[in-house]
């Protein structure tokens, strides 16, 4: 947050906030970009780590074809529901699904769990509930401006930060792989853009009918079913513990 408001500060002294005026998104395109640099150059000045660890740490070098079908158990029934339920929202627009529901999510992963937690447990070692909570926390402080009132803003904090802790949580459990977290945030995001769950990260009751079974289902499938899903994509690792055990099937001639 602190970041933020340095880099929205230096934006404008430079002028630039003319340049996207006619871009919605561009704003804050602009800087979650500059956030991205400024904690990335801060662990590499302040912290000292290098930009080779820091890569390393949001784990998105790691397979992704696990995470994908991961994400397909949990959004396909899940978009299925909300499109019988409310059909198309009348004013989705592919500019606002390519940003708010893809890239914006894949920035803030980098952001506030591949560099924020996971710089902070692989590299100064620190345990997952510390390391989680204040990225967590400015996380949903990032997402007060969608609320009316105090008492909405609030309330949208509070679930945003939750949020942050369960996609930190799902990046974690996945060995450091931020490729599961990316699919929950754009799934969700892309669910609220497509269909007509809620105004804001609040939600109405279908809404979070949904996002209580993804969590649910994220959560089962994490501690139980991903050796499972390594093994049906077909990862390295999982394919050689096959062979370890003798599970894996006979390569044909």
């Amino acid at each position: 947050m602190l970041f933020c408001n340095v880099d929205a500060d230096l934006a404008r002294a430079a002028g630039t906030q003319a340049w996207f005026k006619s871009f919605r998104h561009g704003w804050p395109l602009l800087l979650n970009t500059l956030d991205l640099l400024a904690i990335a150059t801060a662990f590499w000045m302040i912290g000292g780590v290098s930009w080779r660890r820091q890569w390393s740490a949001t784990g998105l070098a790691k397979p992704i074809a696990a995470s994908a079908l991961f994400a397909a158990l949990l959004f396909v029934p899940a978009f299925a529901i909300a499109w019988l339920a409310t059909g198309l929202d009348d004013d989705i627009s592919a500019q606002t699904l390519i940003f708010g529901g893809v890239l914006f999510p894949i920035y803030e992963e980098i952001i506030f769990r591949g560099l924020a937690i996971g710089v902070l447990m692989i590299h100064f070692r620190w345990p997952f509930w510390i390391a989680a909570l204040m990225p967590s926390l400015f996380f949903g402080a990032f997402h007060m401006y969608q609320g009316d009132g105090l008492e909405e803003s609030l309330g949208i904090a509070a679930i945003t930060a939750f949020g942050g802790v369960w996609f930190g949580w799902v990046y974690w459990k996945w060995d450091f792989n931020l490729w599961p977290a990316i699919f929950l945030h754009a799934g969700l995001n892309s669910a609220w853009t497509l269909f007509a769950l809620g105004e804001n990260a609040m939600g109405g009751q279908l809404g979070n009918a949904i996002r209580i079974a993804v969590i649910v289902g994220s959560v089962v499938l994490t501690i139980w079913g991903q050796s499972w899903l390594r093994r049906a994509a077909r990862e390295p690792e999982a394919v050689a513990e096959d062979k370890a055990e003798g599970l894996a099937p006979p390569i044909s001639a």
